[in-house]
């Protein structure tokens, strides 16, 4: 027993060494990163330790898989319960009989520790198979495994599997050696011990014992041992890092770091572009561009990624075969952070095997649905954003059509690039006229609403066509409103989530000091928008900039005046029988609004609306988000995949609420020959009103 009891304290020593050292690198690691803004990441800290244990204890964000969070959190919890049993296995090199005080002989913690050592059985089996089946070589890039270090969570897996089986393996000999007077306290694995020889000699049987428990140790510390020779292994270190990375998250209610992009931060401060006292020597660190760029919770998200793959299988741009995964990324990032290169290199492009491919930064639509995935609160658009912004405004590095829609916006504050004075051109064959503010209207204390058309409802003709019939609704409904006309420019979306963070300061200044100058700052009147793009804006990005409104979406304000009675829908609109609907992503996912719509839609007369597999708050992209509006894409069209789902609901036609999935659906169906009509909430509705007297 003497040689078992130097290898057990001996593998203990090293094993908490290694893990201790880890932990010690670790917290230098993040140290070391840039700061965040002072207060931000610790706010709330009651609220913040809520969310943690609710995604703990809950699993909510696994609510996808089902079997998956279930077997994960049997797993877990026998993870956390087995680890007294590490200290039970250290006794027994001494003495086969050893309990430990207090506890070991009490039954109930005997039942708690066996029936968390059978659920991680069961768990860690259930994961294992799962793994198996998604990881075979026929899934390719359809696996969400596809990319992961496959060694890294098989030897995880094994190393589970082996300690929960030696944990149950050891309590039937415990109950052995304990005889039938005391057996009651191992419930479900007295069977175990009397599988052996009745008559077994004590001193046998206590040498099995010792060496089950010291294969337990040697298999647990020769685990620690790994893990904390291995940084990047987040598969077995989320199971720590993540509850500091849940608990700083962007969001302290541990909503999905969506909605608003947080401004520029240079040394812990907020970068303000548009102020001309600002210091020259921020304008070569905006963004993220280098290692040392990386704020101290970007490398503990990075250190936290456990590549699972549900951000990857969600993500619009892998599954149309493009370079961009959420989950490779990130793990570029992680590996060039924490990789042995003496001089890192730039993190996108450049010669190291560990940048982050141009191509596959440019890929993102920023739709959030990996974000909306992500289980451990790895927050991947932030981090897309703050790459772009290093490319755009420091490196001067992007794909060539954008430089032509960031030419349009500087000089005619829209992406067209069409004449300010023509902003009002939708408004032509109307039998009625929009009142605009500053002409018809002087201020917003003479109407309910101001009515936000956005470029896409001055310029394209599909939102051309919503913005007429929206203006109609209000109209019909007697609702006073009024635009702004040739003052309303860009709200700058286009440009922020493609990384010129300039331009969209520019243009935000522009747009508040309009707004303000109306009375909308002041609570005069709501904002009305027909874009989910032009909402997420003005509601959620506008306040750094002095802009604090009440934006609504057309949908929900049509919702309303449906409810009112103002409108009453009364014919089949088009003739349209099967409808399904596109959920905007910058309306469902980064602002949580998927009722109103659909509220909106069920009050048509005639309509069956049949909504596609992938819908809500996890519906799929269109395709033009993140500045692909104005890029080409390469290969498989993230559009002509949605439009592919949405007709595989057999719908007559699709309605939208959102003019950028208007236009991507629409020539998804002329690119695929189908004569599907795409509609917005707006025209569907106007199309089931009785004809106007």
């Amino acid at each position: 027993m003497v040689g078992f009891a130097i290898a057990g304290l001996a593998a203990t020593v090293i094993g908490w060494t290694a893990l201790g050292w880890r932990v010690v690198a670790f917290a230098r690691l993040f140290a070391a990163g840039a700061p965040e803004v002072a207060g931000s990441r610790r706010d709330q800290p009651w609220r913040r330790t809520a969310t943690m244990a609710r995604e703990f204890l809950l699993h909510r964000k696994l609510a996808r898989k089902p079997l998956v969070a279930v077997a994960h959190w049997a797993t877990m919890f026998s993870f956390l319960v087995l680890v007294t049993t590490l200290a039970q296995a250290t006794g027994q090199l001494f003495d086969p009989h050893f309990d430990l005080p207090v506890i070991g002989r009490w039954a109930p913690w005997g039942w708690l520790t066996e029936f968390f050592a059978w659920a991680g059985l069961v768990g860690i089996g259930v994961l294992i198979a799962i793994r198996l089946r998604a990881s075979r070589r026929s899934e390719g890039r359809r696996s969400r495994f596809f990319g992961s270090h496959q060694w890294r969570a098989r030897y995880v897996e094994a190393t589970i599997l082996a300690v929960v089986v030696l944990v149950l393996w050891l309590r039937g000999l415990e109950s052995a050696a304990a005889g039938d007077g005391d057996r009651a306290r191992f419930g479900s694995t007295a069977w175990i011990g009397r599988l052996y020889p009745q008559d077994l000699p004590d001193a046998v049987l206590g040498l099995w014992i010792s060496t089950l428990a010291l294969a337990k140790i040697l298999v647990s510390y020769a685990w620690m041992v790994v893990v904390g020779l291995t940084p990047t292994m987040g598969v077995a270190w989320h199971r720590f890092l993540a509850f500091p990375n849940l608990w700083t998250g962007r969001q302290a209610d541990g909503s999905p770091a969506l909605g608003a992009l947080p401004g520029l931060v240079v040394d812990g401060r907020a970068v303000d572009l548009t102020d001309p006292e600002v210091d020259e020597s921020v304008f070569e660190r905006l963004g993220a561009g280098r290692v040392a760029d990386l704020t101290w919770r970007d490398r503990l998200a990075l250190a936290t990624c456990t590549e699972c793959g549900r951000c990857q299988e969600v993500c619009p741009a892998w599954a149309t075969g493009k370079a961009l995964s959420p989950k490779l990324l990130v793990g570029a990032l992680r590996d060039h952070a924490f990789g042995a290169e003496a001089t890192p290199g730039p993190l996108v492009g450049g010669e190291s095997a560990w940048a982050v491919a141009p191509e596959a930064l440019w890929a993102c639509t920023t739709c959030g649905a990996c974000v909306e995935a992500c289980p451990v609160g790895v927050e991947h658009v932030d981090q897309v954003v703050e790459l772009r912004r290093h490319q755009v405004m420091v490196a001067g590095e992007f794909p060539a059509e954008l430089a032509g829609a960031f030419r349009n916006l500087e000089r005619r504050r829209n992406p067209w690039g069409v004449l300010a004075k023509k902003r009002l051109d939708w408004t032509k064959g109307l039998d009625f006229d929009v009142p605009v503010l500053g002409q018809d209207v002087e201020s917003l204390t003479e109407v309910d609403y101001l009515y936000w058309v956005g470029c896409a409802g001055a310029f394209d003709e599909r939102g051309q066509a919503t913005a007429r019939a929206f203006a109609s609704l209000l109209h019909r409904a007697g609702t006073r409103f009024a635009v702004l006309g040739s003052a309303e420019c860009c709200t700058g979306d286009p440009a922020r989530r493609a990384g010129n963070e300039a331009l969209f300061a520019t243009l935000a200044s522009a747009n508040v000091e309009a707004l303000n100058a109306a009375g909308a700052g002041a609570g005069a009147a709501k904002i009305v928008v027909t874009c989910a793009h032009c909402l997420n804006s003005l509601a959620n990005e506008y306040g750094p900039f002095g802009g604090r409104y009440q934006v609504i979406h057309h949908t929900e304000l049509l919702a309303e005046l449906i409810d009112q009675g103002k409108l009453r829908p009364q014919n089949q609109p088009d003739g349209i029988g099967g409808l399904t609907y596109q959920d905007p992503c910058y309306l469902a996912r980064h602002n949580g609004q998927v009722s109103a719509p659909r509220r909106v839609l069920e009050s048509l007369p005639g309509l069956e609306l049949a909504d596609m597999s992938a819908c809500g708050r996890r519906g799929n992209c269109c395709g033009a988000g993140g500045g692909q509006m104005w890029m080409e894409e390469s290969g498989e069209r993230v559009n002509a995949r949605r439009f592919a789902e949405a007709r595989a609901t057999g719908a007559d036609a699709i309605a939208t609420a959102c003019p950028f999935c208007n236009v991507m659906l629409s020539d998804a169906a002329g690119s695929a020959g189908a004569d599907t009509p795409v509609r917005d909430v707006a025209e569907l509705v106007l199309a089931a009103l009785p004809t106007a007297p």
